[in-house]
C-alpha cells in the first residue's frame, strides 16, 4: 500500500504544478472523487486509441476521458480532469435521452448546449465551487470567426454564469433570459428542448448558417460529445437495438427482513420492484414469542402515502449513528375548508398590507423586460421594425412583436417551513385563547402569500411520530406548487397528534432542499416543545440526534433555523440549532408576524 501511494505522488504532483498528467496516474482519484460527490459509483476509462474522438464520452455509468490532460484556463490538469468527469456524471444523473426525429443539426446543437448548462446548474447548486472551475475552462468571448460559431461560444459561456452582466448581443441575452425564467423548472429535461428550439428558430430568422456537414463549433474542452443525449445513439452505445423484444414487466416479490419493535423482533415483508408498493401496506407476518398468530395489515391510505424512507439516528453515548433506525412516510395532507383560510387572511389584512409593501419593494428590483413575445401589454419596437423589413423583402414574418414585464423567479433563496404537529400543538395559549396549531396555521398562510408574491420557492410540511417506525411527514405544499385554494385548504385541515421525533423530519426536509437549485436554502422549524417520543426514555437522546441532523443539513448547504413557542426552550434549542439560529417567542400570538419577518430577512440576505 505504501509503495503504491509513493508511486502515484510524482505524477499527481506534476499535474498540480502545471504539467500534463496521464489518466492512468489519477484514475483512482477521479473515481473516488465522483463517489464522494454523488454517493454513486462511476467507471473512469481512457478514450480508445483507435478512435479520432478527443472529447470525453459517456456510456451509461462509464466515463471515457483523454489519456492525457493538459492544464487549461489557469487550472492544473488534475482539476481539468475533475471538471470533465463531474460534468459527464451530472449528465448521467440528471439527463434523459431526447427524441432526435425531425431535428436539424442546428436544433440538436442548441438543445445540447442548454442541456449542458442545465445539468451544470443542478450540480453547482449542490457543489457551488464547480461553477468556477467550469467557467474558467470556457473560451473567452471573441469577435473572431464565423458569426454562428461565435454566438454559440458566447452563449455557452454566458450560461455558465447567467447572472453576470453580459448584454452585448440580443440573441445571447435572450438565451440567458429564457434560462433564468425557467430556473424553478430546471429539474425537468424538457426545459432544454424548449429553450434550444426557440433559440434555433431565432438563428434561422437571423439567416445565420451552420456548416451542418462539418464539425460543430469549438466549445469548452471539458464537455463530452453529448451523443448519449439522443435516443438512437444511446441505444447503440448501450448495445440495444430497436428490434429487441419488449421486456415483460417483472413480477414483484415480497422482500423479507427482520426489524426491531417494542415486542421484540418482527419478521416483515415489503414489496419491491417497479410497482413500488408501500412497505406499510399489504401483508405482514409477525413473530409473537407467546402465541403464534398471523396478522394482516391493509393500509387504507396506501395511495396517499409515499414509500417508506429509512433514516439513521445518532446515539451520543455510543458515538455512532445506527443506520436505517427510523421509518418515515410522506402523507398528502387532507384538503380542508379554504374559506376558513380566507377569513384568517381577512382578519390580518392590515399586517398583510404592510408585508406586501415590503414585498413590492423587493420584487421591483427583479422586474425584467421580455422582448419579442407572442403576447404582452406593449409593442416591441425593434421586433416591429424587423417584421416590416421582412414584409418588404417578401418574407413571412413571425408573430413575436410584443414585450412584457415579468418578475424573475429568484434562484437565490428556497425555503421549507416544517411545522411540529405533535399532540401539544392542540393546547391553547393562555394569553390569546388560540391553540398553537391555529397560530402556526395563520403564520403559514401569511408566509405563503408573501413568498408567492416574491417568486421564491417554498415548501410547507408538518411532522409527528408514534415511535421510530411511525414518523409521518405531512406534505402541504411542494416547491413547484402555487399557493392556491387547495394548499390553503390543506393548511386548515392540519391536526395535531403524536410525538416530536425531530431528527428524521429534519433529515428528510434537508434532503429535499439540498436537491433544489438555489444559492441559499433555509429550513425553518416551528415547534412548541423539546424532541420526544414514546419509545425514548433518555430526555437528551433526541436532542442530540436533532443536533446531529442539523449539522448534517449544514454540511449539505442547508441552513436551519428554529422558532420555538416553548418558554423553557433556551435550555435545549441552542444545543440543537446553534447560537443565532433560533428565536424563542414569549408571546405566542406574535408568531405569524415574526415568522414572516424572519423569512423576508433571509430573502434580503440572499440577494
Amino acid at each position: 500500500m505504501l509503495a503504491r501511494r509513493h508511486d502515484e505522488v510524482p505524477a499527481v504532483a506534476a499535474g498540480e504544478n502545471g504539467d500534463a498528467v496521464a489518466l492512468a496516474d489519477v484514475r483512482r482519484r477521479l473515481t473516488l472523487y465522483l463517489t464522494a460527490l454523488w454517493g454513486q459509483g462511476f467507471e473512469v476509462e481512457a478514450l480508445p486509441d483507435d478512435q479520432d474522438a478527443t472529447r470525453p464520452i459517456l456510456r451509461e455509468r462509464t466515463i471515457l476521458l483523454p489519456a492525457r490532460m493538459r492544464p487549461a484556463g489557469g487550472l492544473p490538469a488534475i482539476t481539468h480532469y475533475r471538471a470533465a468527469a463531474v460534468h459527464a456524471a451530472a449528465h448521467a444523473l440528471y439527463s434523459t435521452p431526447f427524441d432526435p426525429e425531425a431535428l436539424k443539426p442546428r436544433q440538436r446543437l442548441l438543445v445540447e448546449l442548454i442541456e449542458d448548462a442545465r445539468v451544470e446548474w443542478l450540480a453547482a447548486a449542490r457543489f457551488p465551487r464547480l461553477r468556477a472551475y467550469w467557467l474558467a475552462l470556457h473560451p473567452p468571448f471573441t469577435d473572431d470567426g464565423m458569426p454562428f460559431a461565435r454566438l454559440i461560444g458566447q452563449l455557452a459561456r454566458a450560461l455558465a454564469a447567467p447572472h453576470a452582466a453580459y448584454r452585448d448581443d440580443y440573441w445571447v441575452d435572450k438565451g440567458v433570459s429564457l434560462f433564468l425564467e425557467r430556473l424553478p423548472r430546471l429539474h425537468e429535461p424538457a426545459v432544454s428542448r424548449e429553450i434550444g428550439l426557440r433559440l434555433a428558430h431565432d438563428l434561422g430568422q437571423m439567416r445565420l448558417s451552420m456548416d451542418e456537414s462539418g464539425a460543430p463549433p469549438p466549445l469548452a474542452s471539458y464537455r463530452d460529445d453529448n451523443r448519449h443525449l439522443w435516443r438512437e445513439v444511446r441505444e447503440m452505445l448501450s448495445g440495444e437495438t430497436e428490434e429487441a423484444a419488449p421486456q415483460e414487466p417483472q413480477a414483484t416479490h415480497p422482500e423479507a427482513f427482520l426489524e426491531e419493535s417494542e415486542q421484540g423482533r418482527r419478521f416483515a415483508f415489503a414489496e419491491n420492484g417497479e410497482t413500488g408498493g408501500d412497505a406499510g401496506a399489504g401483508y405482514r407476518v409477525e413473530v409473537d414469542p407467546e402465541r403464534a398468530r398471523l396478522s394482516f395489515k391493509v393500509s387504507a391510505e396506501a395511495e396517499a402515502e409515499s414509500a417508506a424512507v429509512r433514516y439513521p439516528e445518532w446515539f451520543e453515548h455510543l458515538g455512532l449513528a445506527r443506520p436505517d433506525w427510523c421509518t418515515l412516510r410522506e402523507r398528502a395532507a387532507a384538503v380542508g375548508d379554504a374559506e376558513a383560510a380566507e377569513r384568517l387572511l381577512a382578519a390580518r389584512a392590515p399586517l398583510l398590507r404592510r408585508l406586501r409593501g415590503v414585498v413590492g419593494a423587493l420584487r421591483a428590483r427583479r422586474v425584467v423586460r421580455l422582448r419579442a413575445q407572442e403576447s404582452g401589454d406593449d409593442l416591441d419596437l425593434d421586433a416591429a421594425i424587423r417584421i416590416l423589413a421582412d414584409i418588404r423583402n417578401g418574407e413571412v414574418p413571425d408573430a413575436f412583436v410584443y414585450e412584457r414585464r415579468q418578475t424573475l423567479h429568484d434562484p437565490a433563496f428556497t425555503a421549507t417551513l416544517l411545522l411540529d404537529l405533535s399532540e401539544s400543538v392542540n393546547a391553547a395559549d393562555p394569553a390569546s385563547g388560540r391553540s398553537v396549531l391555529e397560530l402556526a396555521r395563520e403564520a403559514a398562510l401569511l408566509l405563503g402569500q408573501v413568498m408567492s408574491g416574491l417568486g421564491h420557492a417554498l415548501a410547507i410540511a408538518g411532522f409527528r411520530s408514534n415511535g421510530r417506525h411511525e414518523i409521518d411527514y405531512v406534505r402541504v405544499k411542494g416547491f413547484a406548487e402555487g399557493f392556491g385554494e387547495r394548499v390553503r385548504g390543506r393548511l386548515c385541515a392540519l391536526e395535531g397528534g403524536g410525538s416530536t421525533r425531530m431528527g428524521a423530519a429534519i433529515r428528510h426536509a434537508a434532503d429535499e432542499l439540498a436537491r433544489e437549485a438555489a444559492h441559499r436554502r433555509v429550513l425553518m422549524v416551528v415547534t412548541d416543545g423539546e424532541p420526544s417520543d414514546i419509545d425514548v426514555f433518555d430526555e437528551a437522546h433526541l436532542v442530540h440526534d436533532a443536533r446531529r441532523a442539523v449539522l448534517e443539513a449544514r454540511a449539505r448547504g442547508v441552513q436551519t433555523f428554529c422558532v420555538s413557542l416553548d418558554p423553557r426552550a433556551d435550555a435545549y434549542v441552542e444545543r440543537i440549532f446553534g447560537a443565532a439560529h433560533f428565536l424563542v417567542l414569549d408571546r405566542m400570538e406574535a408568531l405569524p408576524e415574526r415568522l414572516t419577518q424572519l423569512f423576508l430577512r433571509f430573502a434580503r440576505a440572499a440577494r
